[in-house]
C-alpha cells in the first residue's frame, strides 16, 4: 500500500515544541524582546535567534532566496524538446560566442591603440 501525495503532510520537518530552544525563542521574540537579549538569556547565538525569527516570518520555503539574490537559473524545458531544441539551443551559443569574441577584438585593438 502507498502513500499518496493528498495524504502526506504540507510541511516537513519536526513540530514545533514550546519547551525547545527554538520554542522558547519563539516566545520570547514574540514577547517582543530583542534577539541580543534572547541570546544571553538562553545562552545561545544570536545568529539562531535570527534563523528561528526568519522561519517564524516564513523565511525558509522553498522558492524564497535571501534579499538581493536572484532566484536559481534554470534551463528552459520547452528549448529542449527533442533535436529541433538541441540545434536552436548550439545555434543560440553560436551566435553568443561570435558576439563575445567581436567585443574580445574590438577591446585588443583598443589595448593596443592606447599601449603604443
Amino acid at each position: 500500500m502507498s502513500i499518496s501525495a493528498t495524504t502526506s503532510p504540507k510541511t516537513r520537518g519536526r513540530k514545533p515544541d514550546a519547551n525547545s530552544t527554538s520554542g522558547k525563542i519563539r516566545t520570547l521574540l514574540a514577547s517582543g524582546m530583542q534577539p541580543g537579549d534572547i541570546a544571553e538569556k538562553l545562552g545561545c547565538s544570536p545568529s539562531l535567534i535570527y534563523n528561528v525569527k526568519a522561519r517564524m516570518a516564513g523565511g525558509g520555503q522553498k522558492g524564497k532566496r535571501g534579499p538581493g539574490r536572484p532566484p536559481k537559473s534554470r534551463a528552459p524545458a520547452a528549448a529542449m524538446d527533442g533535436l529541433a531544441g538541441i540545434v536552436d539551443m548550439v545555434k543560440k551559443s553560436e551566435a553568443e560566442r561570435e558576439r563575445l569574441h567581436g567585443a574580445l577584438t574590438r577591446v585588443a585593438a583598443i589595448l593596443r591603440e592606447v599601449l603604443a
